[in-house]
């Protein structure tokens, strides 16, 4: 695999002599996975790669180790080549009238990806991607339910939040069965729920109404649905900082960003730690555990500007 090296964090690079770099087009990056050669050319970060598309969802696959994303922008789901460059991994369904509005992206083991279509209360629905055959929305769903996050738990169900402008919002179980998806509340009362992480019996979820992150009982959950107070909170924001999607790392930690530009940690006792700040909107993260990195999907200063992936490392 032929790449150019650029700077890399060992020789004191800042984050924004590489955005300059990136952006300007001067030199290409080396951004290699253990595919392309090695562990030895895992970049770790602090590193920023442009990409021309307008992100959401970020899912990390570890047995593949491979980086997915969700672009609005084409309605698709693109795959990251461990260098500059990106490539499309499906097209989804025509996207309906009030746009692609594409959240947080999921695959179950099967190897079928799931992400949400937000629809603004006429649209909202769940997209289905087979590892094999054609995408496809799944049908039954109650098209008013504005949905953002969905995750996987560690029994192989599928989990989504929503919410129903001027109403309430809620976390529920989504079974799928021939292409029809059915909903069974597990958290109810919630304002606007966003990000969605599931580690052990603990259904954590991010709130951006009320700032807050807040773990419930799964198992709890599942035999009668939960008030949104029943729950520990985990960590309080403000609203400023515009809580969005959210990763969970193997050992419970969580990672999220929102439209404040700050990216945190949160230890599974509830600690927080500032990874970056002073970023444009942050939407979706992922986490590579093994390689210590983590990705975030931050949108562009002005609408005219490029997004890009940012990797971070965690030590």
């Amino acid at each position: 695999m032929n790449t150019t090296t650029i700077p890399s964090r060992k020789q004191g690079v800042s984050w924004e002599h590489y955005t300059r770099v990136l952006l300007g087009g001067v030199v290409a990056a080396a951004l290699s996975l253990a595919a392309c050669g090695g562990s030895g050319d895992i970049d770790r970060g602090p590193t920023t790669i442009a990409i021309k598309a307008k992100l959401n969802g970020l899912y990390w696959d570890a047995g593949e180790s491979r980086l997915y994303l969700t672009d609005d922008a084409t309605n698709t789901i693109k795959v990251w080549n461990g260098d500059e460059s990106f490539d499309v991994q499906a097209t989804l369904p025509p996207a309906p009238a009030s746009g692609a509005t594409l959240g947080q992206l999921t695959r179950t083991s099967d190897g079928t990806f799931y992400t949400t279509r937000f629809g603004f209360g006429t649209d909202g629905t769940v997209v289905a991607v087979p590892k094999t055959g054609a995408p496809f929305n799944l049908s039954g769903l109650e098209a008013l339910r504005r949905r953002i996050g969905i995750t996987t738990t560690p029994d192989g169900a599928l989990v989504d939040g929503w919410f129903i402008k001027g109403g309430t919002g809620s976390i529920s179980q989504l079974a799928v069965n021939g292409g029809q998806g059915t909903e069974q509340e597990l958290v109810r009362g919630l304002g606007k729920p966003v990000g969605l992480a599931v580690t052990g019996d603990r259904l954590i979820v991010t709130d951006q109404n009320t700032a807050r992150v807040t773990a419930y009982s799964l198992t709890d959950a599942r035999v009668q649905p939960l008030g949104a107070d029943s729950g520990q909170v985990l960590a309080t924001f403000t609203t400023l900082d515009g809580l969005d999607l959210m990763a969970a790392a193997s050992d419970g930690t969580l990672y999220m960003g929102g439209s404040g530009g700050t990216l945190y940690q949160v230890s599974t006792s509830g600690a927080v730690k500032t990874l970056a700040t002073g970023w444009p909107a942050i939407r979706g993260v992922a986490v590579d555990t093994a390689n210590r990195r983590l990705f975030a999907a931050v949108a562009g200063a002005q609408t005219t500007d490029p997004s890009s992936i940012r990797i971070v490392p965690l030590d």
